[in-house]
């Protein structure tokens, strides 16, 4: 998908302000930084620059991750009942903006540590939202809301602080926690270990998860949202392919006790001339169909079948 045009305009306004002759070092720098720190609870963006930089090249993608995930979960029956939302490591803004475009007068509370990150969504926002500044290793979020949202933040911290600041997510959420991340086996398996945490506090995960104990064996699920590069992100990243493919993995927790019955459809489905391969995860476990052009309807319905929908 495309960002929306107001803010690549924005974003673009932003990008006018960094050094070009550093654009190159700067980007390597995060780059780096992200890779070798991760994990380690540290404040990656040390200065101006970095955060427009992650603006640049980050946020196109988690907004698309973000507005395709949350779009996917209404028509599948979630999320359709929030009236308020708490960000928290709320970055630029992409929770803020992707959910903004989705809904209608939703009322966010946002959180963040960054001084640098908090002053490019306030030119990204046009100052129309206060953030407020906090860390979460440190401080209390003494609110709450009907769902709170933590996206690329905890694959940032170390085990012992994920869980810490998890149980605060589940303490100020009144319906839903929805945590969203990199697409890799390791968020992936640190992710997993928040269920119990979850289930102690009373809540149950509904998506992407059919199971309480997942099934796969040296293995994992990752999801994709397309991003359409524009000219200043093929830039900002020294690109040349006009699209990139954002890796993704998330939890949806929910409050209240939520039984479904569908199956999820959790690789890209295999198209052949006669016949289309699905592995569905359910109830019963991960199942691989094969589902042939004799079944005319379920073939039909197969072919328009897309990663992370229910069936």
């Amino acid at each position: 998908m495309n960002l929306p045009k107001y803010l690549t305009d924005k974003i673009n306004l932003v990008f006018s302000e960094i050094n070009k002759n550093k654009l190159k070092s700067t980007q390597k720098n995060l780059t780096d930084k992200y890779k070798n720190k991760t994990g380690t609870s540290k404040d990656l963006i040390s200065d101006k620059d970095d955060s427009i930089i992650y603006a640049v090249s980050r946020m196109p993608a988690t907004y698309s991750v973000i507005y395709t995930l949350v779009k996917t979960l209404i028509n599948q029956g979630f999320l359709s009942d929030i009236n308020s939302v708490i960000d928290v490591g709320s970055g630029t803004g992409s929770v803020f903006f992707a959910l903004s475009d989705i809904y209608d007068n939703l009322n966010f509370e946002l959180f963040e540590r960054n001084k640098n990150m908090i002053d490019i969504f306030n030119k990204l926002s046009d100052n129309s939202i206060n953030v407020n500044r906090n860390d979460l290793l440190k401080d209390e979020i003494n609110s709450s809301a009907d769902i709170v949202t933590a996206s690329y933040v905890l694959s940032e911290m170390s085990e012992v602080d994920r869980q810490r600041v998890f149980s605060k997510l589940l303490d100020c959420s009144k319906k839903y926690v929805l945590i969203v991340d990199t697409g890799t086996p390791t968020t992936y398996e640190n992710l997993l270990k928040l269920k119990d945490l979850a289930n102690s506090k009373g809540f149950s995960i509904v998506a992407p998860c059919k199971c309480n104990v997942c099934p796969l064996k040296n293995d994992y699920c990752q999801f994709f949202a397309r991003v359409e590069r524009s000219r200043v992100l093929l830039q900002a990243k020294s690109a040349t392919l006009s699209y990139e493919d954002e890796k993704y993995f998330y939890l949806l927790f929910s409050k209240e006790n939520v039984v479904v019955d569908k199956k999820r459809v959790i690789r890209r489905p295999i198209i052949k001339e006669n016949e289309i391969e699905l592995t569905t995860c359910s109830r019963n476990g991960v199942i691989i169909e094969k589902i042939t052009k004799k079944n005319k309807e379920e073939f039909k319905k197969a072919k328009k079948i897309k990663i992370n929908e229910e069936m």
